[in-house]
């Protein structure tokens, strides 16, 4: 998943782990939105958690999803 910073215009890339981290990390807390940071300038970018869950690595073909995912 890549992002762009509000600051800076430079590109924030988001890997398959960070997303399921991030996702996780924000079922625990309750939150809505994750802090991506930049590379470049460290500026703190909101990613919503509709957009983390559309970017989430999807499983294999032959595994089933888990329970409770709608």
């Amino acid at each position: 998943m890549q992002i762009r910073c509000q600051r800076c215009g430079g590109n924030v890339n988001m890997r398959n782990e960070e997303i399921t981290f991030a996702l996780e990390a924000l079922k625990e807390s309750g939150g809505r939105h994750y802090d991506a940071r930049c590379p470049s300038c460290r500026h703190s970018n909101r990613v919503s958690l509709e957009q983390l869950q559309r970017a989430a690595p999807r499983p294999p073909a032959g595994e089933e999803a888990p329970k409770g995912a709608a």
